[in-house]
């Protein structure tokens, strides 16, 4: 039914066994993240304080928010409440893998749209509306885009919301990383959400990415009341109910948000000027140069060449990594983040470099 994630399962092999990782899409946390759960939030009272948080960060209604095991759950929850067999889902190609594979694992037929290094990756509404046709149900975009980084604006989304929504279709937006720009306000809000673009715009998100709680799964949908009840659905035929030590930790998590958002822009400041000062000084790489976030894609013009194998044997020999183009649809790219901690950059690009240099 489910055909292997491969870049999901080369990442679960890779990634946490080298010193020198450039590959880590999401902020590394601290150490004992100082959540201090109370006793009085292991009730099944939980479920709807967590759902009353996530709406309030995402700025939509609490009927509008599902609470998920991360945004891969979300995804799938997405997928599951817009998709039955046979309908017809177009997909951004280059792509984060699981944009396909959950949607041909619930049987649905993906067709795609481009969104080339050529381009920069841009996401151009007009190419989505020729891709679009009266069996689509679903168009499906990562913003910012992963793996490129390069971030569409409201303007973007809300026209191909518009072109979706003639045909009878959703416009699912993958914004996990979308907080990346400014993170949460004071008081733990965000409020930028997609879903408030377009009466048929779905959104998954989570903290997963952005605070330092990778290991903690807090995820979300945000949609339409109808598609939400359809989600309920399919989270209790694939779960039953949320374990009540996860909802306690998750609504802990929100309510020290703003504390982990200090933590992530104190983890993020500078490096991301210090990769682009390293490709600049490159010509044969060519990059996605994203204005924030945590990453960019950046291509070897030289070669045409699969570097995923040459990848590999830079973790064996020189202790570092990035995220294999070949995964995202790019033989002759790489995913570059600077997640790393800020002392062990300039090494990791070094050694980067011996990698993709061969020596």
């Amino acid at each position: 039914m489910f055909a292997p994630t491969e870049y999901l399962r080369w990442a679960a092999k890779n990634y946490g066994n080298v010193s020198f990782d450039l590959g880590r899409s999401g902020i590394f946390g601290p150490d004992k993240p100082a959540l201090d759960l109370p006793s009085d939030l292991e009730s099944f009272g939980a479920w709807d304080v967590l759902r009353a948080r996530i709406a309030a960060y995402n700025g939509v209604a609490v009927e509008e928010a599902l609470p998920a095991f991360g945004a891969s759950h979300a995804l799938w929850l997405a997928y599951a409440s817009l998709l039955s067999p046979g309908d017809e889902v177009l997909v951004e190609r280059v792509t984060y893998e699981p944009m396909h594979r959950i949607a041909q694992g619930i049987g649905a037929r993906v067709t795609w749209f481009e969104r080339t290094p050529g381009s920069r990756f841009a996401l151009d509404p007009a190419e989505v509306a020729r891709a679009i046709t009266d069996r689509t149900r679903v168009v499906a975009i990562t913003n910012p885009h992963n793996p490129s980084g390069v971030r569409a604006d409201d303007a973007t989304l809300r026209e191909i919301a518009r072109s979706a929504e003639k045909h009878g279709a959703h416009l699912l937006v993958d914004e996990v990383y979308a907080p990346f720009d400014m993170l949460c306000d004071p008081r733990g809000g965000w409020g930028m959400s997609a879903r408030n673009l377009g009466p048929n715009v779905v959104a998954v998100g989570s903290l997963t990415k952005c605070y330092g709680l990778g290991a903690h799964r807090v995820g979300w949908v945000a949609a339409p009341r109808d598609v939400i009840l359809r989600g309920e659905d399919a989270l209790i035929a694939s779960l039953g109910h949320a374990p009540l030590p996860w909802m306690a930790i998750a609504v802990r998590a929100f309510d020290r948000l703003a504390t982990f958002a200090d933590w992530a822009r104190a983890m993020m400041a500078g490096k991301r000027a210090r990769v682009e000062a390293w490709i600049a000084g490159r010509p044969h790489l060519s990059w996605s140069a994203p204005r924030d976030g945590l990453f960019g894609f950046a291509v070897d013009t030289r070669t045409q060449e699969n570097l995923t194998a040459r990848i590999e044997q830079g973790v064996r020999t020189h202790g570092v990594i990035v995220g294999p183009g070949a995964f995202f649809g790019v033989r002759n790219g790489f995913r570059l983040a600077w997640s790393i901690d800020e002392p062990k950059l300039d090494e990791a690009l070094a050694r980067l470099e011996r990698v993709l240099e061969g020596t």
